[in-house]
């Protein structure tokens, strides 16, 4: 167990191509384990060798737990060769957010002064253990998830930033360290680095996987998401962790089938330039258009945000929505944050930047009228969209404003997350642009409980796109 470090130097991947080969990801190898032509060690000891020379430059986990992550391995290798693996996820190379506990391994939230060692499994976790998951190790995060952003740095420039607040998570996927890490998104946390990092990312609708044991905050906005390198593998694991781990309390689980859905092109789709477009750069905006470009020459019927009535009022709704999130964000994460800072306040540690603290005083400063008003927007929010089902079943937008920034101090804008963020509703994000070299994904936005709709449109652009059909 242990962490990898080292001196960053100044490093560029070849040049961000979306059409190149991805390769089959987790389930295709878990077909070659079932077949005897791969085993899950051999496929960890893979995944740990590219951590090994990245993870020096990347710098996206908190802790390795690799003699915990062999152990489990060798296990699943051993069912395998008995041809009765444990679960869709049995021998699954996976690393979390380092927010979840994980037993015998530090949680430190981004603040690695106030690490502490869980003695238990977040829901998620348990999960993962019982179906046979390997628990490869734990990534980083902001401080608090808001906070100064880690050292992470993006694994197709090292100069620029990974996104957040999954940083560390969407960085290992988009190197190659791991194949699927879970990440949580309560604005813009997972699609956004989803896309800054070069890999697929699939956040349920709210609630639909279990948050116990991720530290609590935010109880009614943050998601539990995973991200991939197949969109498939995400859909998979999610899925599991919806059964398994089960909804958060109060809430559904995922509806759909335990394997990823049969792909099946949207007949339809709009596409939503609304509040986002103005900020987005023009090599974006031009790499979208071709993309929906190409997806109507293969027969999709593209409309535009402004000819249907629920995309018109969406447009106009999405500044207050961003408000909303952030009213709601800073009243319900009050405890634990004020409760920190109060502590630092008795008992000077250095543990926090002055980033956190100023934006904890904002936090302490929500009330509870605000909070109140801000949560009847989001009824009102959800309703209006959920009256457009009628109308259309994504839209489309980029899933940011523009490939990752320079430095690491910037995480990107999140405004093409702010509706389905509010909402709760499903969403997607596919890496299949490029600009300026570099990664910039797709974002599919589906209506509540339509995650498996959502999910069969996704794997259709995924393969069409690969095939080459637009």
């Amino acid at each position: 167990m242990g962490t990898a470090r080292g001196r960053s130097r100044r490093h560029v991947t070849a040049p961000y191509d979306p059409r190149a080969p991805r390769g089959g990801g987790f389930l295709a190898a878990r077909d070659d384990f079932l077949a005897g032509r791969d085993t899950p060690r051999d496929y960890l000891e893979r995944h740990l060798a590219v951590i090994a020379a990245r993870e020096n430059e990347v710098r996206a986990f908190t802790v390795l737990d690799t003699e915990g992550a062999s152990a489990a391995a060798d296990a699943a290798a051993a069912r395998y060769r008995q041809g009765s693996p444990l679960s869709p996820v049995d021998g699954l190379p996976v690393a979390l957010k380092d927010i979840f506990e994980v037993a015998g391994l530090p949680t430190t939230w981004g603040i690695p002064k106030k690490a502490q060692v869980a003695w238990r499994d977040a829901a998620i976790v348990h999960a993962l253990r019982k179906g046979g998951a390997v628990i490869l190790g734990k990534t980083t995060l902001p401080e608090l998830g808001f906070g100064q952003p880690a050292a992470t740095t993006n694994p197709w420039d090292a100069a620029r930033s990974p996104g957040g607040s999954s940083s560390g998570s969407a960085a290992e996927v988009g190197a190659g360290m791991v194949p699927v890490a879970i990440g949580t998104q309560g604005k813009g946390s997972l699609t956004r680095p989803a896309s800054f990092c070069g890999c697929s990312a699939f956040k349920p609708g709210h609630g639909t996987i279990h948050r116990g044991g991720d530290g609590g905050g935010q109880e009614t906005n943050t998601h539990v998401g995973v991200l991939a390198h197949r969109p498939g593998d995400a859909w998979a694991v999610a899925r599991y962790l919806s059964d398994v781990a089960g909804p958060h309390p109060g809430h559904r689980g995922m509806d759909g089938p335990a394997e990823p859905p049969p792909a099946l092109m949207p007949k339809m789709l709009v596409r939503l330039t609304a509040t986002g477009w103005d900020r987005t750069d023009g090599a974006t905006r031009a790499a979208f258009d071709a993309l929906i470009d190409g997806l109507a020459r293969a027969g999709v019927t593209v409309a535009g945000a402004d000819e249907l009535p629920g995309t018109r009022a969406l447009a106009r709704d999405l500044d207050a929505a961003a408000l909303a999130l952030d009213v709601i964000a800073d009243y319900e994460s009050r405890w634990p944050l004020i409760m920190y800072l109060e502590q630092e306040k008795a008992a000077p540690t250095g543990a926090y930047s002055e980033r956190v603290v100023a934006r904890g005083l904002e936090r302490g400063a929500a009330t509870r009228a605000e909070y109140h008003e801000a949560l009847a927007f989001r009824d009102a929010f959800r309703a209006m969209l959920d009256s457009c089902r009628a109308d259309w079943l994504f839209l489309f937008t980029p899933s940011a404003t523009g490939p990752a920034p320079m430095g690491t101090g910037d995480t990107g804008s999140s405004v093409y997350q702010w509706g389905s963020s509010l909402a709760g509703n499903p969403v997607v994000s596919l890496p299949l642009m490029a600009v300026d070299g570099m990664p910039l994904g797709l974002e599919m936005q589906g209506f509540a409980r339509g995650e498996a709709d959502l999910m069969a449109a996704a794997l259709a652009l995924d393969e069409g796109f690969a095939d080459g059909r637009f």
